[in-house]
């Protein structure tokens, strides 16, 4: 094997990489969005490989920062010249550093929410223009918004998971609500806390990095039904591969008046059905009926785990019943048809309109592309 490559051992397949090393680490890059090995490696937490005749297992880890990617970038430039590196790599290629010592085999979760971390730090910086530069995203955020400041319409103290960089806690805030948020990426709290001190909010305003699966240690920082509300839209509930012990953690935190508001990445989606279809893409219309759908069976970069409408609603039932239910987009494809839905830009607020109006109804919501519930908590026993 060349001197210039690195063999990636999967099983019985191979996958022969370019390679820089620099204090003792190896890394390596992807080509770009549509390379499925990263995942594999990421998710397991290590990477087995053969370079120089020897074959090694070393820990993989995502490169988050900006700065420490331009190095890695540049010492591919002098090993290999400009030429290639341009030919080889774009915005969308990750980085993977291979050092130490693997994790143990079967520490499955550890890894994922790693990966988790690392991979949204490194598209904190990106973040907004992927909400504000897709109409559809843009469009999931209006409706949720509608739903949260109609049921949060006194100021109030709410609890955020999975603030990202704050398209929804920003508006809450300057409605005069008291938000704690938190997310699992510090680069993500750290622009969103920008933006709260540039608004001068901080003083309603307080971000946690924390892991959503550990809801339970806020009761620890605030004691029980401290919040009047909480609310989690499109992400942080899907990255959670068991949501059992959620519902008590967040009924201990909510007041008995309170309401929870959820967002949550459906598994039965007819618009996207009907786009792939469309295009003799069946194997993509129906990965997301899979509970655990892995990256590259999705629009997103990590695995993730959808949930039907009645699934979901199941798992909160003991805790909390159900009030309101919408299916967001219903009609309006996917945020990754979009170049599809920009057809339709004269007509985009009247088909939003309907979109909302259809929503709403059985059974469509139960068929968004995500959907909206509203819930009230249960008496505590």
């Amino acid at each position: 094997m060349s001197t210039d490559s690195l063999k990636l051992i999967f099983n019985e397949e191979g996958v022969h990489l370019a390679y820089v090393e620099q204090d003792g680490n190896i890394f390596i890059v992807s080509s770009g969005p549509d390379t499925r090995w990263p995942s594999r490696v990421l998710r397991e937490g290590r990477a087995t490989f053969e370079l120089a005749g020897r074959i090694e297992t070393r820990g993989a880890i995502l490169v988050s920062d900006q700065l420490e990617k331009s190095k890695i970038l540049n010492l591919f430039r002098l090993k290999y010249g400009d030429k290639k590196v341009n030919e080889w790599f774009s915005n969308h290629s990750r980085f993977i550093k291979l050092n130490g010592e693997p994790s143990p085999v079967g520490d499955s979760q550890s890894h994922y929410y790693e990966w988790l971390e690392n991979e949204f730090d490194s598209i904190a910086d990106e973040y907004d223009t992927h909400i504000f530069g897709n109409q559809v995203n843009s469009l999931l955020r209006e409706r949720s918004l509608d739903i949260l400041t109609s049921y949060f319409f006194k100021p109030s103290i709410l609890l955020e998971i999975g603030c990202g960089t704050g398209t929804e806690t920003m508006e809450l805030l300057r409605k005069g609500h008291t938000v704690v948020a938190i997310d699992i990426s510090e680069k993500m709290l750290d622009i969103l806390s920008s933006k709260v001190r540039k608004e001068n909010l901080d003083q309603r305003f307080m971000a946690i990095k924390l892991n959503a699966q550990n809801i339970q240690r806020m009761e620890e920082k605030f004691g029980r039904q401290y919040f009047d509300g909480i609310y989690s839209t499109y992400g942080a509930m899907n990255c959670i591969s068991d949501l059992r012990p959620i519902p008590p953690s967040l009924r201990r935190l909510i007041k008995d008046d309170g309401k929870l508001v959820m967002g949550i990445y459906n598994r039965l989606c007819a618009s996207e059905v009907v786009g792939y279809s469309a295009k003799f893409r069946i194997s993509n219309a129906i990965n997301r009926l899979k509970r655990n759908v892995r990256e590259g069976e999705s629009r997103f970069c990590v695995d993730i785990y959808s949930y039907t409408l009645p699934e979901f609603v199941s798992i909160f039932k003991p805790f909390f019943r159900s009030i309101h239910t919408e299916g967001v987009p219903v009609v309006i494809l996917p945020s990754n048809f979009v170049k599809y839905t920009k057809m339709f830009d004269r007509k985009f607020d009247t088909l939003k309109s309907f979109d909302s109006w259809l929503g709403r109804r059985w059974p469509f919501n139960m068929l968004g592309d995500h959907f909206l519930v509203v819930m009230e908590p249960r008496p505590l026993t």
